[in-house]
C-alpha cells in the first residue's frame, strides 16, 4: 500500500512539476509557482527521540517549496489514534521545539494506511514569529524535522529528518 502512495505522490509531483517547467519555458516567472525544493522524507520509528513505544508505523512526508508558499502532504501505514504532526527544529537525533503544525486533529484519528493530511504554508498563515524566509531557511539547513505523534506515543511516533 505504502509503496502504491509512492509512486502515486512521485506522479502527481512530477505531473505538476511538468506543469510548472512548461509554464516557466518562455523564462517569465508563473507568480510563484517555481519549485525551489522539494523534499520527500521516509517516517519511521527509528528515527524518533526519544524512542517510542514499539510500532509498525511508518510514512512519507513531501514537502514542496515555491517562491511564495510551501506545499505538504503526509502518508502513514500502519498507524493508528494520531493527535497530531508537526515541523520541529532539530538536528538528526536531537529533540527539538515545534516550528509549525501541520495536522492537529481534535480528537484522534482511527487507523491509518493513506494520506492524512496536506496543506500549504503562506506568509499569511504561519504562526507569530514565523516568516516563510525563516522557514525556508530552517527547511534548507538539515536541522527541522517532522514527526507524527500518537496516543500511544504522545511524544512522537514516527519522524524525519529534511534534507
Amino acid at each position: 500500500m505504502l509503496e502504491i502512495l509512492r509512486r502515486y505522490r512521485k506522479l502527481t509531483f512530477m505531473a505538476a512539476v511538468t506543469v510548472s517547467s512548461a509554464a516557466c519555458s518562455g523564462g517569465g516567472s508563473t507568480g510563484g509557482l517555481d519549485v525551489e525544493q522539494n523534499y520527500t522524507i521516509s517516517l519511521n520509528s527509528a528515527s524518533e527521540v526519544p524512542a517510542p513505544k514499539a510500532t509498525l508505523a511508518t510514512g512519507m512526508a513531501d514537502v514542496v517549496v515555491y517562491g511564495e508558499r510551501i506545499d505538504w502532504q503526509l502518508a502513514g501505514s500502519n498507524i493508528n489514534a494520531i493527535t497530531m504532526a508537526h515541523i520541529h527544529n532539530g538536528a538528526i537525533g536531537v529533540a527539538g521545539p515545534v516550528v509549525v503544525t501541520l495536522f492537529a486533529p481534535g480528537t484522534a484519528t482511527g487507523a491509518i494506511n493513506g494520506i492524512f493530511a496536506s496543506g500549504s504554508f503562506t506568509a499569511a498563515n504561519l504562526p507569530a514569529g514565523v516568516t516563510l524566509a525563516s522557514l525556508k531557511a530552517l527547511l534548507l539547513s538539515g536541522n527541522a524535522y517532522i514527526n507524527v505523534h500518537t496516543v500511544a506515543n504522545p511524544s512522537g511516533e514516527m519522524r524525519g529528518q529534511l534534507k
